[in-house]
């Protein structure tokens, strides 16, 4: 074996930042869109987030965010394109339901697929996120 490449900064730290109000407070996070899992801090306003900025000191972004963590929180404002309640499909329709419905639901079709299929016919699509108090 040769010897180590040692670790070499590849880029210089930038503070992105995107906000549509200025923010009372800022919290910190880090952003669970992609596997990386860079720090950031949340803007918020009356309880609810109006802006996201990277952290320069940050290992694994320097401060800049991806175009998922800069604009991905926006959706999480929008009336008309977030889900409030789950939806279970009647009929061919998305109705709504309770959660106990829809947790019933899950929990039912889960156990048929496994057995007339086995327990490899379940998978689960997971991020690569550790737990946000583990980026702090």
């Amino acid at each position: 074996m040769g010897k180590r490449t040692p670790y070499v900064k590849q880029w210089s730290a930038r503070v992105d930042e995107r906000t549509v109000e200025e923010p009372e407070r800022w919290v910190q996070s880090a952003c669970v869109l992609c596997s990386y899992g860079c720090a950031l801090d949340i803007g918020v306003r009356d309880g609810k987030i109006v802006g996201v900025r990277g952290w320069e000191v940050d290992r694994v972004n320097l401060g800049r965010l991806g175009p998922k963590g800069l604009h991905g929180w926006v959706a999480n404002n929008s009336r008309d394109r977030r889900l409030t309640q789950p939806l279970i499909r009647k009929n061919g329709k998305l109705q709504p339901a309770t959660w106990d419905e829809a947790m019933d639901l899950i929990v039912r079709r889960s156990k048929e697929i496994q057995a007339k299929y086995g327990s490899a016919a379940i998978g689960f699509y997971t991020t690569g996120q550790l737990f946000l108090e583990e980026s702090l």
